[in-house]
């Protein structure tokens, strides 16, 4: 069976789409870059879903994994409508910015605290304190947790995607072992 190998562009515009339909009303920004030996997609968006939400619709359209161990970069392959495809994507990025006022409600939950909001509206806001570790950890949970949806629509372009396996070199386990 011979291997469709999709550009970085083509996957971005699956990857966008899968967005669209599994995040309706949240903007997403999805870039794509080509470089020496590869190829990569970044995905940026402000409060809405949380990383792990949007890594359980992209991660899917990676093309290859690294195993650092060895120095390796493998293949992985899917299919999509009954035909053998390659994304072009070695690896998705995904990085979720705060808002401010997001920051404000959260830092609420913790009236014990005293909590400072630093950032901008370009790069997005965190909370950050005076408290020890132990007593910051939670702050930090619940920013990054925080979530407003309780579950994620289907895709049905990230759907049509049946993960086959990779090259059987190194990567060993689940396809996305953090998802």
């Amino acid at each position: 069976m011979s291997t469709n190998f999709l550009s970085v562009t083509e996957t971005a515009v699956m990857v966008r789409k899968a967005l669209k339909e599994a995040f309706p009303r949240v903007k997403f920004s999805v870039r794509s870059s080509k470089y020496s030996m590869g190829a990569s997609i970044s995905v940026n968006w402000t409060d809405g879903p949380n990383t792990a939400q949007v890594n359980a619709v992209v991660k899917i359209f990676e093309g290859s994994y690294f195993d650092g161990s060895q120095d390796y970069k493998g293949s992985r392959y899917a299919m999509i409508d009954g035909k053998r495809v390659s994304f072009g994507a070695d690896s998705i990025h995904t990085s979720r910015h705060h808002s401010r006022a997001l920051c404000e409600r959260i830092a609420r939950r913790f009236p014990d605290l005293v909590l400072q909001i630093t950032g901008s509206d370009d790069w997005g806001w965190n909370i950050s304190g005076s408290g020890t570790f132990d007593e910051m950890r939670p702050v930090s949970q619940a920013l990054h947790r925080h979530s407003d949806r309780l579950r994620v629509e289907r895709s049905k372009t990230a759907g049509k995607v049946i993960y086959l396996g990779n090259d059987g070199y190194s990567e060993i386990g689940a396809l996305c072992a953090d998802i």
